[in-house]
């Protein structure tokens, strides 16, 4: 059975902690709070063409869905970072909400994964 592009590959996540399912779940936990702050920082950025801004949040977010092996939208974020690094940011805005749109179902698996540890 093949896995959705931009589900969360548990296998991978829990590879990165030594298989702790309660600390991934901590981190899930905190991915879920702090998604919020980064998108909000992007959606700034990009309104006042602060390249640096839009790069330093969508790297963020990039290396944190890596880490839970989520490939294909880790790689629209890589797009979102070269934008801010190329001073680019034309094709950003229909970029960020083409992520946050994916991050829909992906924030749905997060919860999930914390609720499953029980906090």
């Amino acid at each position: 059975m093949t896995m959705p592009e931009n589900a969360l590959d548990i296998d991978v996540a829990l590879a990165h902690v030594d298989g702790d399912a309660e600390f991934l779940s901590e981190l899930a936990t905190m991915f879920v709070q702090d998604y919020p702050r980064l998108i909000e920082e992007s959606n700034e950025g990009i309104l006042q063409s602060d390249y640096a801004v839009v790069e330093r949040a969508a790297h963020t977010l990039k290396g944190r869905l890596a880490f839970f092996g989520i490939t294909r939208l880790r790689d629209k974020l890589l797009s979102l970072e070269s934008m801010g690094r190329e001073k680019d940011l034309s094709r950003a805005p229909q970029l960020l909400a083409d992520i946050e749109a994916a991050m829909k179902s992906i924030l749905l698996e997060f919860k999930a994964l914390t609720r499953e540890q029980g906090q």
